[in-house]
């Protein structure tokens, strides 16, 4: 092979898109007959439309080829109740000419490592840990170079539709309403609801609009419950495909604690619409920490494999505990926190 030219590892700007898309629809189709390519609409949503921000590295060239590319996605969040942030890293690659064994440091570990110094790390800079569902090979680049660690094997909720009967709220005063987008009226139910769980990506107007509404490629049902007249809860469905299984997937929920009539009148509604799009099962995805992944099993739902792993590269020790326990204890995230709904 001639010898490569030397690479610069910098952040994102405006005008690399070309070639980002370029280098990205080769490597994929490559490696899976049935890719899909990226589109420029698609790729600007992710990367450049997200209301938290932007996490981009890449390695660019000296003869202007892209040889290695991160993108994350930027997630505001609360801390404990203060102001924070996290990110996915959700598209990672190199140029073929650029790729290297596993068993020595290639240039896409040097980004790797690039995006997490930039982002995360001390001196405290923007995100409290970066994380990410690898597949294989990535999860070997981050564990050897990243010192990345596993927070949990990730299980999923299912309910067969055949056995699962919802229970009906109409006499608790639960109205549920399906809109089309969301208003300010989430910030509030966001304050109220989050306080239960020490580390949450926010979910506010902005936030839940860029993800749910303005999606250039699905498309969502959005229901809030009501009790009282108050906002006490939300959900987002729709039916796709996660782990190889095509159901009903319940995208996002979050529930003021206490309201459990609201629950049932959101899983009520969202087991409504899968049976609608004919399909057989409802899955949610929590992690098995928090009180939502029981309150869905008292509900009929049961626990199921997948094949996930969230992997997580964090610097902190709140309160003097290990990052990873800490987060396998307190982070709340749900299938809509990732880019697989």
């Amino acid at each position: 092979m001639d010898t490569l030219p030397p690479v610069t590892l910098r952040e994102y700007r405006p005008g690399d898109e070309g070639v980002i898309l370029e280098t990205f629809n080769r490597v994929f189709a490559e490696i899976d007959p049935n890719f899909v390519p990226r589109t420029l609409a698609s790729w600007r949503w992710q990367n450049l439309e997200n209301p938290s921000g932007v996490r981009i590295r890449l390695a660019m060239a000296a003869d202007g080829r892209l040889a290695s590319y991160l993108g994350g996605v930027a997630q505001r969040a609360r801390m404990r109740g203060e102001p924070s942030a996290f990110s996915q890293s959700v598209d990672g690659f190199a140029h073929p000419d650029w790729r290297r064994t596993l068993k020595k440091r290639g240039v896409y570990a040097d980004t790797l490592m690039s995006y997490n110094h930039t982002y995360s790390g001390p001196p405290l800079k923007e995100d409290l840990f970066v994380w990410g569902l690898p597949v294989l090979a990535a999860w070997r680049v981050g564990r050897a170079h990243c010192q990345q660690r596993i927070v949990r094997n990730q299980n999923k909720l299912v309910a067969d539709l055949d056995r699962v009967e919802a229970k009906s709220s109409g006499a608790a005063g639960v109205t549920v309403e399906e809109v089309e987008r969301f208003d300010d009226e989430v910030d509030g139910l966001f304050e109220r609801a989050h306080e239960p769980h020490e580390v949450i990506a926010v979910r506010d107007a902005p936030q839940l609009n860029w993800r749910f509404v303005q999606h250039p490629e699905h498309r969502y049902r959005i229901a809030l419950a009501r009790s009282g007249g108050r906002l006490a809860g939300y959900a987002v469905y729709r039916a796709g495909v996660y782990d190889g299984d095509r159901d009903g997937l319940l995208c996002d929920w979050l529930v003021e604690p206490g309201q459990e009539a609201a629950a049932d009148a959101l899983r009520a509604w969202a087991l409504e619409c899968a049976r609608a799009d004919g399909l057989p099962r409802l899955t949610a995805v929590f992690p098995d920490t928090i009180d939502e992944w029981f309150g869905f099993q008292r509900a009929g739902f049961r626990v199921r494999p997948t094949s996930y792993f969230p992997g997580v590269y964090i610097f902190l020790r709140p309160g003097g505990m290990d990052g990873i326990r800490w987060l396998h204890r307190h982070w709340y995230y749900t299938l809509g926190d990732s880019d697989l709904c």
